[in-house]
């Protein structure tokens, strides 16, 4: 699974998940490794995206952030209002950042 999260404000995001080895990947941010449960983060305005196994939560002010999630073999695509915000940002460096061709098998329950 591929969750992209376009953040428009400063704010703090609760990324809940059950797994142990994943990263919050910023498009132009250091990765952040997260752990299995809650994890409380701090980010700037950007674009960013975690390749999981298993479906997660984002918790946060809602007015602040958009999520996109799409399913191992789909890019997630940009929102209008993200495509309004980040406009600028070049086409092909946001596919790519956007596409995981390693993206983790979604697990069936």
């Amino acid at each position: 699974m591929r969750t992209a999260i376009f953040v428009y404000q400063p704010t703090s995001l609760t990324i809940s998940t059950s797994e142990n080895d994943l990263e919050l990947c910023g498009m132009t941010a250091t990765p952040v490794p997260l752990s299995g449960g809650p994890n409380a983060l701090p980010v700037a305005p950007g674009i960013y995206k975690i390749d999981s196994s298993h479906c997660l939560e984002v918790e946060g002010d809602q007015s602040a952030f958009e999520i996109v999630a799409a399913r191992k073999e789909n890019d997630p695509k940009l929102t209008s209002r993200a495509s309004a915000s980040f406009g600028s940002l070049d086409p092909a460096a946001l596919t790519a950042f956007l596409s995981a061709p390693d993206a983790k098998q979604v697990d069936n329950p």
